[in-house]
């Protein structure tokens, strides 16, 4: 009984860091496996969701052996404060590394629904709000024409993880989506790793 009664005052935060410690064992084996069965990452997601409907979380390892918890809107400006707060109340917890947000890197390779294609196949212009602090986009995609749903969603993950995510939330305003003809290329056109350095000398003011 008096379990049952600590574990309803624990708060949302604690009891989802509590279920994620008591079930690290069980996503390592899951994340080391040929990822065939998700039973023990489609409990995470519930239990994530649970803490907040906005969040997600993507699990993945690092090159030198860490295991990495992705604590995500989803590109959602609205699950910000959330993400922030589930990230401050974490524990430490041995070889996993607990990022918010997910983070830029300069290069990255993505498939959705059977199709795939190269960062290098985006070209962008970009314009910069100064009175918003934002970067309206015209984003055009090679073959785009194929199919615009598809090529879009891995433009925006492509832009989630070269920018960072937090930058694509807050950072990108207006943007556009265009067909880029195969063998053409875009007049002042830039590529996303491009985009995050003018961000940056631009809105954060580095060098």
């Amino acid at each position: 009984m008096l379990n049952f009664l600590k574990n309803i005052k624990l708060s949302p935060e604690k009891k989802f860091w509590n279920y994620f410690l008591n079930n690290r064992k069980e996503l390592e084996s899951f994340i080391d496996s040929d990822l065939s069965d998700y039973t023990v990452y489609n409990k995470l997601t519930d239990e994530i969701r649970q803490f907040s409907s906005l969040l997600f979380a993507e699990v993945t390892k690092h090159s030198d052996e860490k295991y990495v918890l992705i604590l995500t809107p989803d590109g959602k400006f609205e699950g910000i404060n959330d993400t922030k707060k589930l990230f401050d109340s974490r524990p430490e917890i041995d070889n996993w590394i607990i990022e918010k947000f997910r983070q830029p890197r300069d290069k990255i390779h993505f498939k959705y629904d059977g199709l795939e294609f190269p960062s290098s196949d985006i070209e962008i212009f970009a314009e910069l709000n100064p009175e918003k602090e934002k970067f309206d986009l015209q984003i055009f995609i090679r073959n785009m024409h194929f199919d615009e749903q598809k090529y879009q969603t891995i433009a925006w993950l492509y832009l989630d993880n070269i920018l960072g995510e937090f930058n694509s939330i807050t950072k990108i305003g207006y943007v556009d989506f265009f067909n880029l003809e195969d063998g053409k290329t875009v007049k002042n056109g830039i590529t996303i790793l491009e985009l995050r350095k003018l961000i940056d000398k631009e809105i954060y003011k580095i060098s």
